[in-house]
């Protein structure tokens, strides 16, 4: 039973310890990033950047993960405004919108 317990205590402090740098966020390269700041600057800026109506400001876009703001564009309230983005494109203005910094 000890050695049971002791077994698992080093599965999970192994997972405890190896999890944040698997999920850490990397900064996107810098072609993505160009190509995401071309993306927003083209198809988002006239409404987040400043706000209007209801859009959130950039700023809190940035305070966003990646995942919330792919899910925003491919299947939320901004899919018709994401209409003949390439996924590439969507993926890229995420990680533009969320690499802090900039």
């Amino acid at each position: 039973m000890t050695l049971r317990f002791l077994a698992l205590g080093g599965a999970v402090s192994t997972l405890l310890f190896a999890a944040p740098a698997a999920f850490a966020q990397t900064a996107p390269a810098p072609a993505q990033f160009s190509q995401g700041e071309a993306v927003f600057g083209s198809r988002c800026k006239v409404c987040h950047e400043p706000a209007v109506e209801r859009a959130p400001e950039r700023s809190e876009l940035a305070t966003r993960k990646p995942a919330e703001v792919v899910a925003a564009l491919t299947s939320g309230i901004m899919k018709p405004m994401a209409s003949g983005l390439s996924d590439d494109d969507i993926a890229a203005v995420a990680a533009y919108l969320t690499t802090p910094g900039h």
